[in-house]
């Protein structure tokens, strides 16, 4: 993918990655985004291993993403290509859940930052609509102290589902538009009223 990948009409196009153990809302959490609803019955997991495609509106720029949720079964045997072959990925955790929060953060990002060490990663604590089992403030934290956004989400409620994954694409930007800057002095890309954004 080039840096940033554009079409000639100036849309950007992206991949995203949703990682995270089985029921945490990865699929849910898509599924929010994508068609603004909730199964309160189900986990869906039709999702999980596909793509899915959707646009965003990034500063008056249209983005379009390709977004997947890969299974946690197989995720040590994909990791290195489907890290290599995304832009940002969201690490998604259940902060309903009593599992150490800091032992499942060290193993989802030492495995995704071994493949592509500056790869952007927002870390969500989905469930927000429920009691947290885990220090929220602690865990957010932790995530800056690893070099990631905490933000906390609701799959049910929509609560900061859109946001985090505009988030993620803009911080996708940055990275691509501070590496296009670093490779030429001028850009010709029509994007500049985006980069400008960020100041670069």
């Amino acid at each position: 993918m080039s840096i940033p990948n554009s079409k000639p009409s100036g849309e950007l196009e992206f991949k995203i990655l949703v990682v995270g153990e089985d029921s945490v809302g990865k699929t849910s959490l898509i599924i929010r985004f994508i068609g603004n609803r909730f199964d309160d019955i189900t986990t869906p997991k039709t999702l999980e291993g596909e793509s899915i495609t959707t646009k965003l509106d990034l500063f008056s720029v249209p983005v379009k993403l390709q977004v997947q949720d890969i299974l946690q079964e197989i995720w040590e045997n994909v990791v290195s290509y489907y890290v290599s072959d995304n832009d940002g990925i969201l690490l998604v955790l259940d902060i309903t859940s009593k599992a150490k929060m800091k032992s499942y953060l060290d193993y989802w990002l030492r495995t995704i930052r071994e493949v592509k060490t500056e790869i952007p990663v927002i870390v969500l604590g989905n469930k927000s609509d429920l009691q947290p089992k885990v220090n929220i403030d602690k865990t957010s934290q932790y995530c800056a102290k690893l070099g990631s956004f905490f933000i906390k989400t609701s799959a049910k409620t929509g609560e900061n589902v859109s946001y985090a994954f505009k988030l993620l694409t803009s911080e996708i930007v940055k990275k691509k538009a501070a590496a296009k800057k670093q490779a030429e002095a001028k850009r010709t890309d029509g994007l500049d009223n985006v980069f400008t954004k960020y100041d670069l």
